[in-house]
């Protein structure tokens, strides 16, 4: 796998950290954050606030990374390497979405948020560290950065050439939009190891089921799946909560097939699709698993909690290698790098 160095990059010396959802793109002119009229989603006073961070350049760089106790690297990934499907998708992208993305990669000349990718190979970083052959070091609330410039950065991506295969954790939609744009090769990423990082379940909450709706469900499920009191949720079931009662519903396989027997299609499928009779998700909402205590306590009474257990990496890349799409929101990897910390000019 080639990886290349981030060839012009800034970092935000503001101390303000931000989710990795806040946002992906920006204009950066003479050095500095510049949201201007283009900009519609963002508030004037939104806007100036941003502006006024300071920002700090880097060229010809890489930066090694430590997120509380994982550790990784930020670099440009090569669109080519996505192309020729050496980095291995598994969720869905959308058509409107896409659109969206490229227009708005034309208004703004720099990604501010990395695509996550995971690999399986194992690298060092934590020894590299230690070596103190960086140049820069910033220090941020749980994240340590380090910078390493030129041929100190080149030595440490060459153990990337070894790795043939890696996997989008998050980033699908801005993979494909930048593989679709003519004047945009390559990709701001961030890599860590499968050992660096936790897969998530991410479970569904279905709004306004009133309790004949429920109970039409129920019977659905008595009679065609199987039903057990709560316990212990493990993969091939979901536990389901509905005003103060829960219960474990295994789902049924289907022909042991690898894709149709994944847990979050077959709950959309069986349950949700085919119990609920909803076909419209726009009335489910998606609840991560550091959510999950206060969406427990926080249930309306015609909510429908529906939990999960989550992919393991074994399961998700042999999911990935045997091209199997995926429903969207069916992972959710941590530690996700912040948004508008790390910025790589584009054009």
């Amino acid at each position: 796998m080639k990886i290349k160095l981030l060839k012009n990059s800034f970092i935000n010396i503001s101390n303000n950290l931000y989710d990795s959802d806040f946002i992906n793109l920006a204009k950066i002119n003479d050095s500095k954050i510049c949201f201007d009229n283009d900009t519609l989603f963002l508030s004037k006073r939104s806007k100036d606030k941003l502006n006024s961070q300071i920002i700090e350049r880097n060229n010809e760089c890489i930066y090694i990374f430590k997120y509380y106790d994982s550790y990784g690297i930020l670099a440009d990934l090569p669109i080519e390497e996505y192309v020729s499907e050496k980095i291995k998708c598994h969720e869905l992208v959308l058509p409107d979405v896409i659109q969206g993305m490229i227009s708005n990669y034309h208004i703004y000349n720099s990604e501010t948020a990395p695509v996550f990718i995971v690999h399986k190979e194992e690298i060092d970083y934590e020894k590299i560290i230690s070596d103190k052959k960086y140049k820069k070091d910033y220090h941020f609330d749980n994240i340590d950065l380090y910078v390493f410039f030129d041929d100190e950065a080149k030595k440490i991506l060459k153990n990337f050439l070894c790795i043939e295969q890696m996997y989008v954790a998050d980033g699908h939609h801005r993979l494909y939009a930048s593989s679709m744009l003519k004047n945009k090769n390559s990709v701001f990423s961030c890599f860590l190891s499968f050992s660096q990082v936790t897969i998530s379940p991410i479970h569904r909450m279905i709004k306004d089921i009133d309790a004949t709706s429920f109970d039409k469900a129920k019977i659905f499920m008595d009679n065609f799946l199987e039903v057990f009191d709560d316990g212990e949720l493990k993969k091939g079931y979901v536990r389901i909560t509905y005003q103060g009662d829960s219960f474990l519903v295994k789902l049924k396989d289907t022909e042991n097939d690898l894709f149709w027997n994944n847990d979050v299609y077959r709950m959309n499928t069986q349950i949700i699709s085919t119990a609920f009779r909803i076909l419209n998700f726009s009335n489910v909402k998606y609840i991560g698993d550091t959510e999950i205590l206060f969406a427990k306590k926080n249930l309306n009474k015609d909510d429908v909690l529906i939990e999960l257990c989550p992919l393991d990496p074994e399961e998700f890349m042999e999911l990935a290698n045997e091209v199997c799409i995926l429903p969207p929101k069916s992972t959710f990897f941590i530690p996700k790098f912040p948004s508008f910390l790390v910025f790589k000019k584009y054009k």
